[in-house]
């Protein structure tokens, strides 16, 4: 009688904490558990970075950051908060990866990996200026630390590319990079949210260069931003140009990349960067202010991924 009192049921281990924090491990963190959050969870991460990043930047423009101090103080707040718990989270969580728990202390194995370290100086410098007196400068750039917790998404990646591409030649790894296919894996989706990103920054900047008033305190910024974009759409232009030929109906060297050059895809992406030179090489000989209108079309390199080419295609 007494032992069957004493005997431990399946459902009192449901019920633990450690099971609490299997199960939670499995829904957040594991990146082999199918129709998990783990993706999302990346993602939304990966996002308030990317804000992080642009709120860094704009508080150096007195004129954007002096009337709204009090909202990029409290966003700061609120993005230590979310790494704070992050951190945390990962920390109590780590004896369920098996990357930390091989030799019985996953916490402290955890808190010496080089993807902690990263964590953790992500918010330090907030909760270091609560004790040591910092330098506004000092203190903006070890915030910019933060920018490093983007390796945590990127080396997994990375190293899933490598091996889904091990063997192949050079250009098939970058058609695998820039084109759908079943050797891109998690890096090619990051390559293409790494271009929406752009698109959606560069088109905004367009929009709001278009204000006189904000286009005479930020005329360098925007000069800069747009230089920046460019670089990366034409170099995704060019990429996408070489590795085409390894596309089923684009085999040939020559006929092959001219079939994807007309096709709607591409001349979208290369009318995103033909008014950058057009402006820099003709400037001096006609009036091309209207060219930025022109702009505005990176907007439609968006078509890509979401499916709507065919019909903007049948719409042109």
């Amino acid at each position: 009688m007494s032992n069957s009192a004493h005997t431990p049921r399946p459902d009192d281990d449901e019920d633990s904490p450690l099971s609490l924090r299997a199960n939670l491990y499995a829904w957040l963190l594991d990146p082999h558990r199918e129709n998990n959050l783990h993706r999302s969870f990346e993602r939304w991460i990966g996002i308030l970075i990317v804000a992080n990043l642009f709120a860094l930047m704009f508080e150096h423009v007195p004129a954007i950051y002096e009337p709204y101090a009090r909202w990029f103080h409290w966003f700061d707040g609120f993005s230590v908060v979310i790494f704070t718990i992050e951190y945390l989270l990962r920390l109590y969580l780590s004896p369920e990866d098996p990357e930390f728990a091989r030799d019985g202390q996953p916490h402290w194995n955890y808190v010496r990996s080089p993807f902690a370290i990263i964590d953790l100086l992500a918010v330090a410098p907030f909760y270091l200026q609560a004790f040591i007196p910092l330098d506004l400068r000092v203190l903006r750039f070890l915030r910019l630390l933060r920018i490093l917790k983007f390796f945590r998404v990127l080396v997994p990646a990375w190293r899933e590319f490598v091996e889904l591409n091990r063997g192949r030649t050079f250009r098939q790894k970058v058609h695998a990079l820039v084109f759908p296919s079943e050797f891109g894996g998690a890096l090619h989706h990051l390559f293409d949210g790494f271009i929406v990103v752009w698109v959606v920054v560069s088109v905004v900047a367009v929009v709001l260069e278009s204000v006189h008033s904000v286009h005479y305190v930020l005329n360098i910024e925007f000069i800069l931003l747009d230089a920046i974009a460019v670089s990366i759409f034409t170099l995704e232009y060019l990429l996408r140009l070489y590795a085409c030929v390894e596309s089923p109906g684009c085999r040939h060297a020559l006929l092959g990349r001219v079939k994807h050059a007309k096709s709607m895809s591409a001349m979208i992406d290369f009318l995103a960067i033909l008014p950058f030179f057009l402006e820099v090489f003709l400037h001096h000989l006609i009036d091309l202010r209207f060219l930025c209108v022109f702009r505005l079309l990176r907007l439609f390199k968006l078509t890509r991924y979401t499916g709507a080419t065919n019909t903007l295609s049948s719409v042109v």
